[in-house]
Parts: C-alpha cells; sequence; structure tokens
C-alpha cells in the first residue's frame, strides 16, 4: 500500500479531506539542517498524475503554486507536487518515517518502474469512473488537443523533443523505427510517409494535410498524435488517449502535462477529456475564436485570458492562471457526477 506524505487538508487535491493535518501546524521558523536535501528528493519523484493551472498559496494566498494537484511518488510513498514549495517557503514539518527514507534514499529518489507505477495509479484511482463515461455518448476516444499559433519546422522539433524528454518517444524503442502517415489535403487516404524527411519538417508542412504519429511510451505501449491546420498557421495536435488502460492513461496524460509546460508560450489553449465526452472540433472555436462552449465540458480546458468567453460559460469549472492562459479543470466530485 502507498504511503502519504504531505495532504494537508488545506490542498485542493483528491486526497486532501477535513480529518487532515492542517498546513498551519506544520509551518516551523527554520529549516532542517538538511532541508536542501529535502528539496531534492522531493523534486526527484516520479509523477503520476498531472494536474493543469495553478492552486494559491494556502497559508498567504499570495503566490500561486503552478502544477499543484499533481501528484508525485518514490514507489514507496506519495505527495503532491506543492509540497516542495511548502517546505521551501515556509520548512514545513514532515513525518519522521518519511525523513528517514529520504536519508537513506541520500536525497534522490529512485527511479519507479512501469509496473509499481501502474500499482499506485490503480490503488489511488481504483476503477476510473472516466472508462463508464466513455461509453454514455456518441464520443468515446479521449484526447488531449494542444493549439498552437505557429507550428514551424523549429517549433515542431521542440516539440518533439520536449515529449521525447517526457517520455513519449517517437522510435519504437526495440528497432529505432519512426512511424509517420500523411492523409492529403482535399481527403485523400493515409499514407506512409517515405520520403526521408525528418518528422518535424512533415508536421510541419502545411501542404501534408493531416499527419498522424506514433508516439512510444514503452515498447508495446503507443499514444498518437495527430496534426489539424485551421486557421492561418494555427494547428491544433491532437493527442489520443484511446485504447489506453487506466494506469497508462493517466501515466501518458502526465507526460504531456510536462511537454505542454514547454510549449505554452505558442500555446492558444488546449483541452482534456480523457473519456471523449465532446467531439474534437467542437473546441477550436472557443479556443481560438472565444465562443462560448456548446458541448458537455471536457477535464480541463484552458484559454487565452484576452479573448476567452466569460468564465460563467464553463459552469462550476474553477478559474486558474497558467502563463497567459487560464485552465478551468473539473474537481473530482465534478468528475464523478459527470
Amino acid at each position: 500500500m502507498i504511503k502519504r506524505v504531505g495532504f494537508f487538508r488545506e490542498f485542493a487535491t483528491q486526497d486532501a479531506d477535513a480529518s487532515a493535518p492542517s498546513i498551519h501546524d506544520a509551518v516551523r521558523p527554520c529549516g532542517l539542517i538538511d532541508e536542501s536535501g529535502l528539496l531534492a528528493y522531493l523534486a526527484s519523484g516520479t509523477e503520476i498524475f498531472g494536474a493543469m493551472g495553478a492552486e494559491r498559496d494556502a497559508i498567504t494566498g499570495a503566490e500561486w503554486i503552478p502544477g499543484a494537484g499533481s501528484l508525485v511518488t518514490d514507489g514507496t510513498w506519495m505527495w503532491p507536487v506543492e509540497l516542495r514549495h511548502y517546505v521551501e517557503r515556509y520548512h514545513a514539518e514532515l513525518p519522521e518515517d518519511f525523513m528517514a527514507d529520504v536519508r537513506a534514499a541520500r536525497y534522490t529518489a529512485a527511479p519507479v518502474t512501469r509496473r509499481r507505477t501502474e500499482e499506485i495509479i490503480l490503488e489511488v484511482f481504483g476503477r476510473s469512473s472516466f472508462t463508464a463515461q466513455a461509453t454514455e455518448g456518441p464520443w468515446t476516444d479521449g484526447f488531449f488537443t494542444w493549439y498552437l499559433s505557429d507550428l514551424t519546422l523549429q517549433s515542431g522539433a521542440r516539440m518533439l523533443d520536449s515529449l521525447e524528454t517526457a517520455g513519449l518517444k517517437i522510435r519504437l524503442p526495440l528497432t529505432g523505427d519512426i512511424s509517420l502517415s500523411v492523409k492529403g489535403q482535399g481527403g485523400s487516404g493515409s499514407r506512409r510517409a517515405r520520403d526521408g524527411r525528418p518528422a518535424a519538417e512533415v508536421l510541419a508542412d502545411p501542404a501534408a494535410g493531416e499527419v498522424t504519429l506514433h508516439l512510444w511510451f514503452a515498447s508495446d505501449t503507443f499514444t498518437t498524435v495527430g496534426v489539424r491546420r485551421l486557421k492561418g498557421t494555427t494547428a491544433a495536435v491532437v493527442h489520443s488517449l484511446a485504447g489506453l488502460q487506466e494506469p497508462e492513461r493517466e501515466q501518458v496524460v502526465a507526460a504531456l502535462v510536462r511537454s505542454l509546460d514547454q510549449l505554452r508560450d505558442r500555446c492558444l489553449g488546449f483541452v482534456l477529456d480523457r473519456a471523449g465526452r465532446s467531439p474534437l472540433a467542437a473546441w477550436d472555436a472557443v479556443v481560438c475564436d472565444g465562443t462560448s462552449p456548446s458541448v458537455a465540458l471536457p477535464d480541463s480546458i484552458a484559454v487565452d485570458r484576452s479573448r476567452s468567453a466569460p468564465p460563467s460559460a464553463f459552469g462550476n469549472m474553477s478559474g486558474t492562471p497558467y502563463g497567459h492562459l487560464t485552465v478551468f479543470s473539473r474537481g473530482p466530485a465534478d468528475r464523478d457526477r459527470a
């Protein structure tokens, strides 16, 4: 069973509850002599659930903490990513049994195997409600779509580099092959791209039409990324979540969140719909033109503050800043009721 540390009741994570300790009681005037090592350990864990947006500092309310609500593990312990902020700012005191494990590991969390990661995700989330919801409507393929203002050779290469760093590789690990297909403009059928051009060049080529590329999470597990051209140089980069089981899906989503964080300066917005409640194209006008949503809301949607629909258009979803974007996300209870 995974051990939990740092889930204070003021935190807006799915594990926080009224019986949890208060962060105010954990604040100390100065840190431990090895606090720098503790901070390094908290930063070196494996992220198993990625949350977009930010949450306010629960003590002062003066700062926004990016990615708050994301979950990190070392295989034995699990903690919210914002815990590091409270240790660094307020020297939050943590349980001695956790600190003993940190010191025994010499302040570096060991890599977590894929199998152990899957076990933890299943334990934490159980049988996901997303699986049941995916069969309720006409759209059943989950997706994570980024809207990029200018997809060029340079930005395409940067995107693939960020995906690679996040653990989603364009080459099949066993053979080194790249699976890239294109569907020509005018609806001509898909075909393998065999002209030897770099994948980033094909992705960025407006004449290529719709492009689909395999991203390998493991030697036997992949997802796909496709590019749809919109107005001008704007492109919708669609990551499919179809066919992924719950543990794998959350790991892929976490990897995509890490990758997107490197690209958000060029991002007009994004949509995360794990269960495929809505059609892909329904969000083009919402993100690019600032219109109000007309279909069921996804898990998260981010829009540019300068041209977005009013917050009321997103119902009870909470808005938090993410650079120049505002992210509207469902809370855990909202997801259960959807």
